[in-house]
């Protein structure tokens, strides 16, 4: 067991949203703009953005290039009102 390589825990639940701080009632996805853990208000939300599918993309290559820990393309995204 020593070859394995530890590894920073992080957990998908949250019991409210880290962008809108409304309650999640248990589901949640990851924002692709940044580390944020959503609900799916917010989600719905995201995919508005005119940015949401270069962010996509960019995720996508990361992830394509071995980089599993993608902070993401704008670490401090605000969503559009």
């Amino acid at each position: 067991m020593k070859h394995l390589k530890a590894y920073e825990s992080f957990g998908m639940h949250r019991d409210n949203c880290d962008r809108c701080d409304q309650p999640t009632n248990g589901v949640t996805t990851m924002s692709v703009f940044n580390e944020d853990v959503i609900c799916m208000n917010c989600k719905k939300e995201e995919k508005k953005d005119p940015e949401y599918g270069a962010a996509v993309e960019a995720e996508g290559e990361e992830i394509r290039k071995g980089n599993n820990n993608y902070k993401g393309v704008i670490p401090n995204y605000k969503p559009l009102k």
